[in-house]
């Protein structure tokens, strides 16, 4: 029993071939082909806290020229009057929203896809693992017994993982040229 525990372990840690993806690298791929990666998720998270810090920024510019001219009589004396008069104004503003620097309604939004992202990840990492497990099991009755229907179980298998993470291309074609019975 201990021995086979040991004999577990061993598969699982190490890759079935020199060229083979081991458990931990496949569900890694899987986890980002799934969701992306983490660290993407933390960034985006941070950057949308971070920029409700920023100023809305408005500007505004006039310019206005007038010319008057008056004639006629002020308190009974005359009054001839030539006004001009030239205006040029700009206007800068720069706005804090204080309610969304302490809470945005996008952060929840943001959230939520992080949360799902994760799922996704955490779900396509334990499919690769259960696939991976269920494609070791195949290859060693694949070596034991030699039939097609062995080499077809282990060809689908390889296959479901080439879907999942786009990993074992290389595995695939040399067990679907086992399968055909085609030596490579």
């Amino acid at each position: 029993m201990p021995g086979a525990v040991v004999l577990g372990m061993w598969l699982l840690a190490t890759p079935a071939g020199e060229t083979e993806p081991g458990l931990l690298e496949t569900q890694e791929a899987a986890a980002e082909l799934a969701g992306g990666a983490a660290a993407l998720d933390a960034a985006r998270l941070s950057r949308a806290r971070a920029a409700h810090w920023a100023p809305q920024l408005r500007g505004q510019a006039s310019a206005r020229d007038d010319q008057k001219t008056r004639e006629g009589e002020f308190r009974l004396a005359p009054l001839r009057e030539q006004d001009f008069a030239a205006g040029h104004a700009w206007v800068v503003v720069l706005t804090w929203d204080l309610s969304q620097v302490i809470f945005a309604r996008e952060e929840t939004q943001l959230a939520l896809a992080h949360v799902q992202l994760s799922r996704a990840r955490r779900e396509a990492a334990e499919r690769a693992a259960q696939l991976w497990i269920d494609r070791q099991k195949a290859r060693v009755l694949w070596l034991a017994a030699g039939t097609r229907e062995s080499c077809f179980a282990l060809l689908r298998g390889t296959a479901a993982l080439v879907a999942l993470t786009g990993l074992f291309r290389e595995a695939a074609a040399r067990e679907e040229a086992a399968c055909m019975g085609d030596p490579r």
